[in-house]
């Protein structure tokens, strides 16, 4: 699958110099020189666009001004927006990431930084675009329920789960973030793959295969999520519990400068932002509420 990605940067020395890198590694472009050119591309390519390498220095209109609009669109929630910039303080990339944008790169950049950010972001796009579809076609399967308990081992389940809990949720889009705590149950607690080894499987494109691998190995493949879900004075309690020895969970509820330039990472600050969400004991149990659809009371 041919995936478009959608260069924005006043500078045409750049557009020249990255447009052939990114085409010769099977990319599609598109290039717009400033932010009105991006959306007009937008309103007639936005199906196609996974992702958009943004320069925050343009006139008139600036890139992190172009990213809040992006953002206001829904038809485009999808699609994942990359922040090129020089100002890499604190303040600067916390104006970033309030305004929507989870992936940095500072110029000038690295080819391969460049690359391994891009695949992360087309990743990204590819899930999440995935897990919308599904949660629009799902039945609402889980219309009469008061309260149960789940249990599963991969990914994939803990997907299909998310998008059936999402359902039955006031704002189903936002609710499909509790898809990331599934993941990382998953993932980091069960699996013990640790933050800097997915930064390393993410770079070698092995992230899924080692998932597969660790799923079968005998120290893991008896380990399960264990969900609870309970409606209560109108919203619904998630429970997620993983069988894993925990993690200090408090450095991962906000995306800082620290570790805005890595390709992954931002699952927990982005439910942290949207969602009701809190982490008890040592790491291993967190708690959603959701609220729900006035007739899922």
């Amino acid at each position: 699958m041919i995936h478009t990605i959608l260069l924005v940067d006043d500078d045409p020395i750049f557009i020249k110099l990255v447009s052939p890198l990114l085409s010769n590694e099977g990319y599609s472009l598109l290039t717009a020189g400033d932010a009105s050119d991006a959306q007009e591309i937008l309103a007639k390519n936005h199906e196609h666009v996974s992702v958009i390498l943004l320069d925050w220095e343009m006139p008139q209109m600036t890139g992190i001004e172009l990213l809040k609009w992006i953002r206001a669109q829904p038809q485009y929630e999808s699609i994942q927006v990359i922040m090129q910039t020089g100002m890499d303080k604190p303040e600067n990339i916390k104006e970033g990431i309030d305004a929507g944008a989870y992936y940095y790169l500072t110029k000038p950049v690295k080819r391969e930084v460049l690359l391994s950010t891009i695949h992360a972001a087309v990743e990204d796009h590819l899930h999440q675009k995935e897990l919308l579809t599904k949660l629009r076609l799902a039945e609402n399967s889980f219309r009469l329920l008061d309260s149960a308990v789940f249990r599963y081992r991969s990914v994939a389940e803990g997907e299909f789960l998310a998008v059936r809990i999402a359902n039955i949720c006031a704002n189903p889009e936002e609710a499909m973030y509790v898809s990331e705590l599934l993941t990382n149950a998953v993932e980091h607690g069960n699996l013990a793959i640790t933050y800097e080894e997915k930064t390393i499987l993410i770079e070698k494109g092995n992230l899924q295969d080692e998932i597969q691998k660790r799923l079968a190995l005998p120290d893991y493949q008896k380990r399960m999520v264990h969900v609870s879900l309970k409606k209560e004075d109108g919203k619904l309690h998630v429970l997620v519990e993983d069988e894993g020895s925990g993690f200090d969970y408090e450095k991962y509820l906000r995306f800082d400068d620290s570790r805005v330039f890595d390709n992954h990472g931002r699952g927990i600050a982005i439910v942290n932002s949207y969602l009701d969400m809190k982490y008890l004991d040592k790491g291993n149990k967190v708690l959603v509420k959701l609220a729900l659809k006035p007739e899922m009371n």
